[in-house]
């Protein structure tokens, strides 16, 4: 798989982030402005586009997140166009979720405090033509500066990469989340336990129209649709699960 990580000057998690990959012998692009504001057009071409990235929130609870861009509504106040997503690489995410949790939990590195976790569709850029992810710190500029937390993220980013260019990982289904809350604990459990390769992941309060079913089922390869039952209105369920009856999608409550 040829990829490419990509950098921003404006973020300093990304800085953080960029320093350590480079000390392990990989090349970063470099960008001035906000990841999130960048578009298709200003990169190389590549199979997957790699985001060293900040998370940020106001709780400021240090988290390390993986997540895939895009925009689930008409809003596109933080970069990329309206109700557009960019493809997306399960194994990849999935990977990258288990080789943080992994890191994370080591001794020398638990002491950090460090939750691991997915997060749902948000932001840009979204008209990527090849799958992207963001690797993000987070969640407040004290954990952005943090040498082991820049070193869990390259140490995961490097072991998932080897594992899909070697192809050293397992089998399993491919699954599409929908569901729950933004940094989707369900999908993450799921994903923590090995259960599946885990794709996109939407939240409970997105009102996701036909042109992102749409999206959601032709930008990424997945075996079901993955529906935390619980964590959905019901006439949000009704609606997704016609869609995917009448179009023969697969689809399961988890």
């Amino acid at each position: 798989m040829d990829y490419l990580l990509i950098s921003s000057e404006t973020d300093p998690a990304s800085q953080n982030l960029k320093k350590h990959v480079e000390n392990y012998g990989y090349s970063v692009f470099n960008i001035e402005k906000k990841s999130t504001q960048t578009n298709y057009s200003e990169f190389p071409q590549s199979e997957m586009y790699i985001f060293l990235s900040k998370h940020a929130s106001e709780s400021k609870k240090p988290t390390l997140t993986v997540h895939t861009p895009g925009n689930l509504t008409d809003d596109n106040s933080h970069g990329g166009n309206p109700e557009e997503i960019s493809p997306c690489n399960p194994v990849f995410n999935t990977l990258m979720l288990q080789n943080m949790n992994k890191y994370n939990e080591m001794e020398e590195y638990k002491e950090l405090g460090f939750d691991v976790s997915f997060e749902v569709l948000h932001h840009g850029p979204t008209d990527l033509k090849a799958p992207s992810a963001f690797v993000e710190i987070g969640s407040s500029e004290e954990q952005w500066q943090i040498d082991d937390a820049a070193e869990i993220i390259t140490n995961s980013l490097i072991d998932t990469l080897n594992s899909i260019q070697n192809s050293e990982y397992d089998e399993k289904e491919k699954i599409i989340g929908i569901g729950g809350g933004h940094y989707s604990p369900k999908f993450t459990k799921l994903a923590l336990r090995e259960e599946y390769y885990v794709g996109y992941l939407t939240p409970k309060h997105a009102k996701l129209s036909e042109n992102i079913l749409n999206q959601l089922t032709s930008k990424q390869e997945f075996d079901f649709i993955g529906i935390d039952w619980k964590g959905l209105y019901g006439e949000d369920k009704r609606k997704y699960v016609e869609f995917f009856d009448e179009n023969d999608i697969s689809w399961q409550r988890v």
